[in-house]
């Protein structure tokens, strides 16, 4: 295995970050993390008034234990751990949550995750579809209240962390019908502005000596055009891109539009590290898109393969969880780095 290569899980400590209000009924059948779950799972889950809650953390420690022992003999070596509400950070105990860790807690969880053999480091999503997290101040874009706030929780989250090579900012689906779907408000950022920020972020992690990553999602919609000209002019070349892709086979990648977008990130000089997932049932993509990044992005554009399931980290998901593991080491195995 090339050592530098990150087989990346995208784990959730925190989870407050798809709506600001708790779900007061279950959710329909056939929506991302719905679909693919029996029907026990989807009873076990969605009858639970303690899961559809907003104002905890939901996160099983033994579970997570299993889970993390799971992913490391699957070839695991990198934990993207979403902080969000989940941590008391000292600057802003205003965001903490029933369950919320301390700083102390979590310092010591990163310490034996790395001394089992992984790289770890955080995801803190600025999206303004995803930042219910950051409580009133979601509510603040633009204000300097705002910004103090963020490069509080930034420098916070590096102090645990620390040493921190890479740190995720999120902003995928910054879009209007993501907000339709999880937004009691409206507070989008647009234009000069989310180019503003997005900068600004990339501003405050490099500040702390590590490297960006974010969502691609602007390749979602824009035309190639756009890209050309505004993206690869304002978009650092530090920032490690994370396309992704969920529903989508091999047999139709040298096709499909958004598989198409991660060959021109690394073709226009960016380094990108493509996600994956089983979230929408689809077993295949994982490997599948693994499998075809090896083949077509050259080794030193390609800086690792993200798996998200996007499911909390509690035994009511147990399936989904050791599939993504399982998918995992399918990959490893058939790009020869098993």
């Amino acid at each position: 295995m090339k050592r530098d290569f990150k087989w990346i899980d995208l784990v959730h400590l925190g989870m407050k970050m798809w709506g600001d209000l708790p779900m007061t009924e279950p959710p329909k059948r056939d929506g991302i993390m719905t679909k693919v779950l029996t029907d026990d799972e989807f009873n076990a889950i969605w009858r639970n008034p303690d899961i559809l809650a907003k104002d905890r953390v939901y996160f099983d420690e033994v579970f997570w234990r299993e889970l993390s022992g799971k992913l490391r003999t699957s070839g695991c070596n990198c934990i993207m751990l979403d902080v969000g509400e989940a941590l008391a950070y000292p600057s802003h105990p205003e965001l903490s949550v029933k369950g919320t860790w301390s700083p102390e807690k979590l310092r010591a969880e990163i310490l034996r995750l790395r001394e089992i053999g992984f790289e770890v480091f955080p995801k803190l999503n600025f999206s303004t579809a995803h930042d219910a997290w950051l409580g009133p101040y979601e509510r603040m874009i633009a204000t300097p209240e705002y910004y103090k706030v963020c490069a509080d929780v930034i420098h916070d989250t590096m102090e645990v962390f620390a040493p921190v090579e890479n740190f995720h900012i999120g902003f995928d689906e910054e879009d209007l019908p993501q907000f339709h779907a999880n937004s009691s408000i409206l507070v989008m950022r647009q234009g000069e502005l989310w180019w503003h920020d997005l900068n600004w972020l990339v501003r405050e992690v490099e500040k702390h000596g590590a490297r960006a990553w974010a969502w691609s999602d602007y390749l979602r919609r824009h035309t190639k055009e756009e890209f050309e000209g505004e993206f690869c002019r304002r978009m650092p070349k530090t920032v490690v891109q994370n396309p992704w892709m969920y529903w989508t086979k091999k047999a139709k990648m040298d096709t499909e539009p958004y598989i198409q977008a991660f060959l021109t990130l690394a073709e226009a000089g960016y380094d990108v590290a493509p996600c994956g997932s089983n979230c929408y049932g689809v077993t295949e993509n994982f490997p599948d898109m693994a499998e075809y990044c090896h083949e077509k992005i050259a080794p030193e554009r390609l800086k690792g393969m993200i798996m998200a399931p996007w499911i909390k980290t509690i035994p009511e998901y147990r399936r989904l969880h050791w599939q993504a593991a399982d998918l995992m080491a399918e990959a490893m195995q058939r790009v020869g780095e098993a």
